[in-house]
């Protein structure tokens, strides 16, 4: 039951558990603080959340003090204004705080640095104690997306709780002690060396320019940026982010905290799109003489479609990335307008989705028994291997059903093994269906451990036998299952009707977009290749006719996750000249062949979806 209590003579409705921070800026009353984050647990270190409270003896930490019925509590008095005047002014005295180079700094107005707000906020205008200048803080630039330059960091222990909490990956800890307290990597060792997975929660957190992103730094103020929510495409999870966008470019990406994910993201996902990317296809190209030469789209258009128009149902492969209307738009070029059933996912086999009630991320971040069955998280879908790990940490036993070591081995309480069924020497396709199995000993241990648990979930991958899935349906009823899927839209590929399968034809159309082949992979096996890319790779390189294409920043549309949720895709970015809409190049391409698509079909099969 709610109760209320008094701030700065308002009175201030505030809830059982809550603080008297928490309270506050519910009621939209601002309370500043370096320490706390409202994401992450309040530790009271930085004390500049100061209040009075009356009856309390002394200034109070607002971050850490329970709100209760009847608390009266002033957050700007004289002697409040004094303690955090001075405590920014030993924050500042400790380290080398030098903001004019320091690539979070501004104005009072934007200034992107905790600190330094306070510092204009209370007045600061020198150094009451002038730091040790001697003394050079350490800079580890071990790590390839963001750097720790230690002089700028006030030990608010915001990155060690992120690291913690969030990615549960415990690498940040304090090391030494006093004026030379530093945060550290496991047992001091650089980042490069350490546990250190590159997730970004302790960057995306951090108050001050302790943490600085590689490509951001500099690149402007956030008031000079747009801030827009989207989805993350990098696979299946779809977390929610947050894109800062200035001048046609991406320059930042956060965690979206009011999405499922929380906040929390993958180096995939944060750091990946901003990364170099290879040279960007802006124009046709055609295979002439052996050479791949620029050309206009007409006459490439034409090129596709002879080939097209000539082969005995051709085949398409379109990568699981895209979205749900271009998905539908090219099954429905082949079915429709060429004729051909040979159409497929090139990844993303999506397992059966009837074996009991779905789960959701929240699920796994709170579940008490984690069975993982032919599942590497870690490796496809890491969110939910930080999820993972976070509820181990909570106390969740955690079971693991493989062929192979996993790096969730060490957190499991029992490994259950999977026989492989289908020949070594069979292709990839080939053992895209049914190649593990799982015996009956092991499945009476994954009843067990599923029947004596509360909220157990368990996380389910393709290509298990018949009899594994049928095992499956049978467990208890309070089991929930989350299927472990590659690829953003491979669940929206799924309800299509799209699978992964082989096809193969001597005229074959890949819609890439800005996907790109498995290292190594080797092109399609036919006599006639088209692809459709954003970026030059070695299957555009060994095409006969290459098609510009979209990334994923650059188009709208609708994507569907692991988790059986719909959700959109904002359009960050305006495409290079020449560069047409995906579906506007599949329209284009089957007028060429004498048989539009037709727009409402596509339609009709998305709302389907």
């Amino acid at each position: 039951m709610s109760f209320e209590m008094t701030i700065d003579d308002r009175t201030v409705t505030a809830m059982p558990g809550q603080t008297v921070m928490e309270a506050a800026t519910a009621a939209g009353i601002h309370i500043p603080g370096l320490c706390h984050h409202q994401h992450l647990p309040s530790l009271g270190a930085c004390r500049l959340c100061v209040v009075e409270i009356e009856r309390q003896r002394g200034l109070q930490p607002a971050c850490t003090f329970p709100a209760a019925e009847g608390l009266v509590v002033r957050t700007e008095t004289p002697k409040i204004v004094a303690a955090r005047k001075f405590a920014v002014e030993m924050l500042f005295s400790e380290r080398t705080h030098y903001c004019m180079t320091c690539p979070v700094s501004g104005g009072a107005e934007n200034t992107d640095c905790d600190l330094q707000m306070l510092a204009y906020r209370y007045g600061m205008t020198h150094w009451m104690f002038a730091p040790d200048a001697s003394h050079a803080w350490k800079v580890d630039a071990t790590r390839p997306y963001f750097i720790m330059d230690h002089g700028r960091c006030i030990l608010c222990r915001r990155c060690v709780r992120a690291c913690a909490s969030m990615a549960a990956n415990h690498t940040l800890g304090v090391h030494q002690r006093g004026a030379r307290t530093l945060i550290g990597a496991d047992d001091d060792l650089s980042f490069d060396q350490s546990s250190c997975v590159s997730c970004g929660s302790c960057l995306q957190v951090c108050p001050t320019g302790a943490l600085t992103d590689r490509s951001s730094a500099f690149a402007g103020r956030e008031s000079e940026m747009t801030r827009v929510k989207t989805i993350c495409s990098g696979c299946a999870v779809g977390c929610g982010i947050e894109v800062l966008v200035r001048d046609n470019n991406l320059v930042r990406i956060d965690g979206d905290w009011d999405a499922p994910n929380a906040g929390l993201l993958c180096a995939e996902g944060r750091f990946m799109p901003t990364q170099p990317a290879p040279p960007r296809i802006t124009r046709p190209l055609v295979r002439r003489e052996g050479k791949l030469l620029e050309a206009g789209w007409d006459e490439a258009l034409e090129v596709a479609a002879d080939s097209l128009r000539g082969a005995d149902r051709p085949a398409g492969l379109i990568s699981p990335r895209m979205t749900t209307r271009l998905l539908a738009g090219f099954a429905s070029l082949f079915n429709e307008t060429l004729g051909s059933d040979r159409v497929a996912l090139l990844y993303g086999q999506v397992p059966p989705m009837d074996l009991g009630t779905s789960a959701t991320l929240a699920d796994v971040g709170t579940s008490d028994c984690i069975v993982g069955l032919g599942v590497d998280p870690l490796k496809d879908q890491k969110v939910v291997g930080y999820l993972v790990k976070r509820a181990v940490d909570a106390g969740a036993t955690l079971l693991l059903v493989n062929d192979q070591p996993t790096p969730l081995d060490r957190l499991a309480g029992d490994r259950v093994p999977l026989k492989h069924l289908s020949p070594m020497s069979a292709s990839p396709f080939a053992q895209l269906h049914y190649s593990y199995h799982l015996g009956a000993g092991g499945l009476s241990r994954v009843k067990a451990a599923v029947a004596s648990a509360h909220r157990p979930v368990i996380l389910y991958a393709p290509g298990l036998s018949p009899t594994a899935y049928a095992g499956l349906r049978s467990m208890h009823a309070k089991a929930k299952f989350l299927p472990m899927v590659r690829g953003a839209n491979a669940m929206g590929a799924h309800r299509l009707g799209l699978t992964a399968r082989p096809v193969e034809a001597p005229v074959t159309y890949v819609l890439l977009g800005d996907d790109s082949p498995e290292v190594g992979a080797p092109s399609p096996a036919t006599d006639f290749l088209i692809v459709q890319s954003a970026h030059r790779n070695a299957w555009t390189d060994a095409a006969d006719v290459v098609l510009p294409a979209r990334t994923w920043a650059e188009k709208p549309g609708l994507l569907m996750n692991l988790e059986g949720r719909r959700q959109r895709l904002t359009p960050l970015l305006k495409e290079p000249p020449g560069v047409r809409a995906d579906l506007e190049t599949l329209v284009l391409l089957s007028a060429k062949l004498g048989s539009p698509l037709s727009f409402d079909l596509i339609v009709e099969m998305c709302d389907a979806v």
